[in-house]
């Protein structure tokens, strides 16, 4: 079916076929069958996925990497799978167009890309490629290696038609640029560093860009990042050859700034961003165009995502010991700014355990004190700081924080309430004006009739209230010690928030800095104590 001169659709289907049935039907004969028969299944085993590599990409990497002892794929593919999987879509899919893809350091993404260049040589011999990256000797070892991989016989058996070269399928041969016999491109493949000379260059197929930002030197380096965007912007670009070019960022995540997350941003204005329904850690654009795809090295769970690269063990310790601007981007591909941390953890208070007096006893409250700020849209967080006070000082000893509908946390905030013994609730809540009755309903339900909620209606700018009291924030707010809270807990990721605060930057959210903000506000400032009933004299109204 593949071989015959049938179009594009037929041939994918008997790829599909091979992957769905004939693989899995000879991987159980290989063990089933008698042992004379075992080197034929395995032959017609190795032979299928051969057929499959042709156009899966996925395949036609184990199907090269067959003969190696050591296997990247095999020991990555478990991060790299959506990466092969929207790379094989890209390639056929004429709406998809971008796909911007940050891993930690040593995943396996260049790899995976100079595999990638080398298949879209099988797939069409006519198809063109730049290659681009920091620096010339990096995309001078990416061009050596794909041209090793066109070279390999076993590239030959997937692509049959190259076997006519003997495995010398190149009419030029330069290091940065060369050619492919029996095409019509003016160049096959281009290997272009930043600062190279991209005039005269074009790719019909794919630009593919790896690591365009030099690691931790240049992470605070504005300026470049800046060069690096305009040179994408007014020049880059314009090297396709056509409409159908695709577009491929991949690397680290160095900064708020770099390319990775200005590409990713102006996608984002074009079309709605959501979450796929086939990985985790993907996402897409609601017009089909763009995938975005951002794998941490610790998972939300706390856990490793690539045994191969880092154990669970050893990503903790280089996270508890790797400063929190390098942690968030290079290894979490969340990237934070890298100046302006108001709340920077070495400015924060902090208690190892609640203080106490000479006896030995709780110097703090009793009771508690807590603010809620509401969730208004998606992307927030409910954000419930609990607090303990010694009559000076104020313990964050709980908390919610969740990205969650506040219809889902009711009983959570009663729990809180009960668990703690809060006795004054603030609910800043603009929008649902029934939550304060609510609670209260529920609170008289499980007869808990010792707090009082106030309402707080907000009329000041975010941004302003937390400038206006993150001088009170860092001086009487006490904070627990890193050891003592799970990362992935709601109290971890109150704390990543309030750290990662800055007033330099678009802040994703500021959901923490402005429920402390809140705090100070209304319960240390005492903005919105309750009211309390005054006495009168009646006969001064005649009564």
């Amino acid at each position: 079916m593949f071989d015959s001169n049938r179009d594009e659709d037929t041939k994918r289907i008997s790829v599909k076929y091979t992957i769905k049935y004939l693989i899995p039907v000879l991987e159980e004969l290989i063990y089933k069958c008698n042992i004379e028969y075992q080197h034929k299944f395995y032959k017609l085993w190795e032979d299928s996925y051969a057929l499959a590599g042709r156009r899966s990409l996925e395949h036609f990497i184990d199907y090269m990497e067959m003969e190696n002892q050591k296997k990247v794929l095999e020991s990555r593919r478990n991060v790299l799978k959506p990466f092969i999987y929207y790379l094989t879509k890209i390639t056929f899919d004429d709406n998809l167009r971008y796909i911007i893809a940050s891993y930690p350091p040593s995943t396996g993404k260049s790899f995976t890309l100079t595999f990638y260049t080398a298949w879209l040589f099988g797939v069409d011999r006519n198809n063109s490629v730049i290659r681009m990256s920091y620096s010339d000797d990096l995309v001078a070892s990416f061009s050596r290696s794909v041209r090793e991989i066109l070279e390999n016989p076993r590239f030959s058996k997937v692509f049959r038609e190259y076997e006519q070269y003997g495995g010398n399928p190149f009419a030029t041969k330069e290091v940065y640029n060369w050619k492919l016999k029996d095409t019509t491109v003016q160049n096959s493949h281009y290997a272009i560093s930043r600062d190279g000379q991209v005039t005269g260059k074009r790719a019909n197929k794919a630009m593919i860009f790896d690591d365009m930002t030099k690691g931790a030197e240049e992470a605070t380096n504005s300026t470049k990042h800046q060069e690096i965007y305009t040179q994408w912007t007014g020049n880059w670009i314009n090297r396709r050859d056509g409409n159908a070019t695709k577009f491929i960022f991949a690397g680290t995540m160095w900064s708020p700034e770099d390319i990775l997350n200005r590409v990713t941003q102006d996608r984002e204005k074009i079309s709605e961003v959501v979450p796929s329904k086939l990985f985790k850690y993907v996402w897409e654009t609601t017009d089909g165009s763009t995938i975005f795809i951002r794998v941490p090295l610790l998972d939300e769970n706390d856990e490793t995502t690539c045994e191969a690269v880092y154990s669970t063990k050893e990503a903790r310790e280089l996270r508890d010991n790797t400063d929190e601007f390098q942690w968030a981007c290079v290894y979490q591909q969340d990237p934070i700014p890298a100046t302006g941390l108001e709340f920077a953890d070495e400015l924060l208070n902090h208690y190892e355990r609640l203080p106490i007096n000479e006896q030995g006893e709780q110097k703090c409250s009793n009771y508690s004190l807590a603010v809620l700020d509401t969730t208004r849209k998606g992307k927030d967080n409910a954000s419930m700081p609990i607090f303990k006070t010694d009559g000076e000082n104020y313990y964050l000893i709980d908390c919610i924080f969740k990205k969650k509908p506040m219809t889902e946390l009711y009983d959570e905030i009663i729990a809180k309430i009960e668990q703690h013994n809060i006795t004054w609730l603030v609910v800043e809540n603009n929008t649902d004006t029934s939550l304060k009755v609510l609670l209260e309903t529920k609170l008289k339900a499980k007869g808990i009739n010792t707090c009082i909620i106030t309402e707080k209606y907000n009329t000041v700018k975010k941004e302003m209230r937390i400038l206006q009291n993150s001088g009170l924030i860092k001086k009487l707010i006490f904070f627990k010690d890193k050891t003592k809270y799970k990362a992935n807990s709601d109290y971890g990721r109150l704390m990543k928030n309030l750290r990662t605060y800055s007033f330099d930057y678009p802040n994703k959210n500021d959901d923490a800095p402005d429920s402390l903000a809140l705090f100070i506000t209304e319960i240390v400032l005492m903005k919105g104590r309750p009211s309390k009933p005054k006495p009168i004299d009646r006969r001064s109204l005649g009564i």
